[in-house]
Order: C-alpha cells, then structure tokens, then sequence
C-alpha cells in the first residue's frame, strides 16, 4: 500500500466513485446521485474520503457525523486492492477526524449477507448491535 494516499474526495470524481461503488458490490440508492452527494458535501466535506493509487480511486468511504454519532456509509475498495489495507486505512481516517469532531460512538450499517464486511468491520473492533432494528422509509421526492 506504499502508492495508496487517503485524501477528501472532490465533486469532479463523481463518476469514478460511482463506478467503484458498482464494482464493489455497493447497493446505490437515490440519495447516492450526484445531486444528493453535492447535498452531503455541503454538511461535512471532510468525511467523504478516497483512496488513490497512481492517480485512480481504489477505495472511498463516505462518512457523516450527526452532532452525537459518527457514521460509516458506502466503505468500498476496488476488488483488486481488498486485503491490502485500502479499507483500514480509510476507516482509520476517518475515525481521527469523526473524533475531533466530538464522536464518542462510530455506527456502520451493513446487510446480513454481507460477511466479508461484517468480518472485515468486526476486525476494525466494531461489534454487531444485535438487540437493535434498523427501520427506514424512502422519502418521496416532488
């Protein structure tokens, strides 16, 4: 991981984190397009972070803080740099700077079927909330 630098995404890369979410398997909704990231980064450009690696994008999470909680959405790595410390190195990031922001608590969300981020979140030292229900409801957009 010598070539691999985490730094804060920029709006021209769009794409290229979009493509990356598809190739890592992500689950994109309709807050994930590119009007709903400008949105986000409005709030708190300094938690949407990527990984570069000669010049392309090989991993990117998007974080967020609440005001209590910090939160982990859309950690992805390019199936050709997983295992090689590109997700450690994002969440490691961007854990110190969800700290300096107050965070006492970082939450993730993932899908059951996904095992390899469970393992890969319940190495990072993060714990499964078993006695917890995560609920949602899709906002209409007019």
């Amino acid at each position: 991981m010598s070539q691999v630098r985490v730094r804060e995404f920029r709006i021209d890369e769009y794409n290229a984190v979009y493509d990356l979410w598809k190739e890592a398997g992500l689950i994109i909704r309709p807050g994930d397009d590119l009007q709903g990231i400008r949105v986000k980064l409005q709030r708190d450009p300094d938690l949407f972070l990527v990984a570069e690696d000669s010049g392309r994008i090989v991993g990117c999470v998007l974080g967020a803080w609440d005001g209590r909680r910090g939160w982990i959405n859309h950690l992805a790595v390019a199936p050709s740099h997983q295992r090689r410390g590109v997700g450690s190195a994002l969440i490691s990031e961007l854990e110190k700077r969800l700290s300096l922001k107050g965070a006492k608590k970082v939450n993730a969300q993932i899908y059951k079927w996904n095992q390899k981020s469970l393992e890969f979140f319940k190495a990072a030292g993060y714990e499964a909330q078993v006695d917890l229900v995560m609920i949602g409801k899709q906002m209409n957009q007019s």
